[in-house]
């Protein structure tokens, strides 16, 4: 790592990961992942260490600023709660700690604000009475979510609305647009691969040819177009065809969480894991761009393959898994859209609960 040979020091800490339960080792190895870009890696082995040393407060540090890092927000803010209960006390801590238990400290301070405007949040005159109950239910949901203890996913659910697997794309606006113009979107995106090409690189090494890259196997990558709700300038300029398209969509406005509108890059030979989302509160729509054989998707006892084109919209709170068994890289265009069954004023309250800083 001192010789700067980031690559080497990876698979050597990671052997030495294997031969041994040791937090230290684990805490190196999620770092130097971090250096190389590898977030989920990093993730992975500073929550391997966590398990081992449950109490280290800098370890606790280091799982907070990488779920902070891959769009976890509320498992980094609970992190970083836990991380100032076990820090220590009427210490002199270098600079760099220093810093990282204030901003832990503003963190906290921040969701516990949240929490009063939470606890303080009156139902407004338009909502039924059964809308009414049904967003006290979410409040309440949220606010266990909050008192949730661990680096646990949260989830922020809307009683009363059903479970589901997939739904008709016809009975949401804007879709068949985005299904008659994804020829223009698909060449949106490889103009995107062409122009970022050297800081996308590592996440499309299944684009030019099959086994373009082995070591990229079993890999998952996101291209984010707008992230939860603010534009990624750097990528959505270079898509404004597709940024008009799904400015027709039915996007939610759930801060924090919505909306969002990336490219889904599965590699070669990847599998994504059965896992649920955040929010019942919205749906997930893919529109396949570039979709090779041997690829498909189960959302609950309900199995699909992509077709190029053809809208698919599901349920992402129903567990579901995607992969591509085939020699070439498979990449979807992902929108969320409000869940229909949610009148407008519920759809306000849930933008006014869900309003909060990340830091004070």
């Amino acid at each position: 790592m001192t010789a700067g040979e980031q690559s080497r020091a990876s698979s050597l800490l990671q052997r030495a990961a294997s031969l041994a339960d040791d937090a230290a080792t684990l805490l190196r190895l999620a770092t130097v992942r971090r250096s190389l870009g590898d977030l989920q890696g990093a993730l992975a082995a500073v929550r391997a260490a966590a398990r081992l040393k449950p109490q280290d407060f800098v370890i606790l540090l280091m799982l907070a600023s990488l779920n902070d890092a891959v769009g976890a927000t509320d498992q980094g803010a609970r992190v970083y709660r836990r991380a100032l209960e076990c820090a220590p006390a009427g210490h002199k801590l270098p600079d760099a700690l220093a810093k990282q238990l204030d901003y832990a400290r503003r963190r906290v301070a921040a969701t516990d604000a949240w929490v009063r405007r939470l606890q303080a949040w009156q139902p407004n005159a338009e909502l039924t009475h059964a809308e009414r109950e049904r967003m006290l239910g979410f409040r309440s949901a949220v606010l266990r979510n909050t008192a949730t203890a661990g680096d646990q996913p949260p989830a922020f659910v809307v009683p009363e609305v059903p479970n589901a697997e997939f739904f008709d794309p016809q009975q949401f606006a804007g879709l068949a647009a985005l299904e008659q113009q994804s020829d223009a979107i698909r060449e949106e995106f490889l103009r995107l691969a062409e122009v970022r090409s050297g800081e996308l690189s590592s996440r499309l090494s299944g684009l030019s040819a099959p086994h373009a890259n082995a070591a990229g196997k079993g890999k998952w990558a996101m291209i984010p177009l707008i992230r939860k709700g603010v534009p990624v300038a750097e990528y959505a300029a270079l898509c404004p065809r597709t940024m008009a398209l799904a400015a027709s969509l039915d996007l939610p406005n759930i801060p924090m969480i919505s909306p969002s509108l990336y490219f889904s890059v599965l590699e070669p030979g990847s599998r994504i894991a059965p896992h649920t989302g955040i929010t019942n509160a919205r749906l997930i729509v893919h529109i396949p761009l570039i979709v090779p054989h041997s690829c498909g998707i189960r959302v609950g006892n309900e199995t699909r393959q992509w077709e190029r084109g053809k809208a698919l919209v599901f349920d992402d709170m129903t567990d579901h898994e995607a992969w591509n068994d085939s020699d070439r890289i498979r990449v979807v265009l992902i929108a969320d859209l409000w869940r229909p069954e949610l009148s407008a004023a519920e759809r306000t309250a849930i933008g006014q609960l869900m309003v909060r800083e990340l830091t004070v």
